[in-house]
């Protein structure tokens, strides 16, 4: 017998996202479906919202989901924390079932989905076609392949990221790359770098970048390390060095969403400015203006200083018990 939750999506909340140059409301859906095949990312803990579920309960977690969406024009946002092109998770037919909805609703003027690049085809995104405007989220992480296999575990190479983005692009589509800021093992400086290398690297595939503040989730390599002192989530202050430096570089919209700002688990700085800095990286996200972050620097915290004397000294502290 099919649970009553499996009707019901894991989660699902308004918000605000980019769309021809301006900021509007989003909807984000997070359907529980069977997960992600993967599940060997270090920091990865959403396969616990995996669910043994039919067709008609996605279907049916997506409806209730719609019935609260607004009357005016917004972004839908679909992910299943795992691949919405794996067949394992949304089929063929679903994916159409979807695609017809979705394009029934003239208010919706973007759908974003997330998948692993090896599930991306011509024939799959063909399966979507009644959208009029989409967007594949790929988390890519880093264009960095050492780090990505290694520390991160992802299971695949920037080239298979770079074949998935040609394709997506070829099919008329958008690619949102997603950036993850600070991995285990990489120390704060050394990830600001590399996240905004990474960045360069695939500007030239994504219509949007998004940086992802890396926190520490429950039942993850990440959290064995984060328990044993090995690992600190990044500072808020990193988070706005790399995209001022990204979004100076580049013409593309970058966002970010701190999750678990201002907690130990998560992107944090001293306590006493985490929400300022949150806030700021937020109003960013909603005008893209550099203004908003460039008033930052008016604010006389001592933190500051110390996440300055971390990067300074940061190739001698790397595996420092910093907390």
């Amino acid at each position: 017998m099919t649970s009553s939750k499996n009707k019901t999506p894991v989660a699902s909340w308004f918000d605000f996202d980019f769309f021809d140059n301006k900021a509007i409301k989003s909807l984000t859906v997070i359907l529980r479906t069977m997960g992600c095949q993967w599940r060997k990312c270090a920091m990865c803990g959403y396969w616990q919202e995996s669910a043994d579920v039919t067709r008609a309960d996605i279907l049916a977690q997506l409806e209730h989901s719609l019935r609260t969406s607004p009357d005016e024009e917004f972004i839908l946002k679909i992910f299943t924390s795992g691949s919405f092109l794996d067949e394992r998770e949304i089929s063929s037919d679903t994916r159409k079932e979807i695609a017809r909805m979705v394009g029934k609703r003239k208010e919706i003027k973007k759908l974003i989905v997330e998948t692993r690049p090896e599930f991306v085809s011509a024939e799959k995104i063909a399966d979507l076609e009644a959208v009029e405007h989409l967007e594949l989220a790929i988390g890519l992480e880093t264009a960095n392949d050492f780090i990505r296999s290694n520390y991160i575990n992802k299971g695949f190479s920037f080239d298979d990221y770079r074949t998935a983005a040609k394709i997506v692009k070829d099919c008329g589509a958008t690619v949102k790359t997603y950036l993850l800021l600070k991995p285990p093992f990489v120390s704060e400086k050394k990830a600001i770098e590399d996240v905004i290398k990474s960045a360069d690297l695939v500007s030239d595939y994504s219509s949007t970048i998004s940086l992802n503040l890396c926190n520490v989730q429950k039942y993850t390599t990440l959290e064995g390390l984060w328990k044993r002192r090995y690992y600190r989530p990044p500072w808020l202050w990193s988070a706005v060095d790399a995209i001022k430096e990204i979004k100076n570089k580049r013409d593309v919209v970058v966002m970010s969403d701190p999750v678990g700002a201002g907690h130990k688990r998560g992107p944090h700085n001293c306590g006493k400015c985490d929400f300022v800095v949150k806030e700021a990286i937020e109003g960013f996200n909603v005008t893209q203006d550099l203004d908003v972050l460039e008033r930052l620097e008016a604010i006389d915290c001592e933190c500051k200083e110390v996440w300055h004397a971390l990067l300074k000294f940061d190739d001698f502290l790397v595996g420092a018990n910093i907390s």
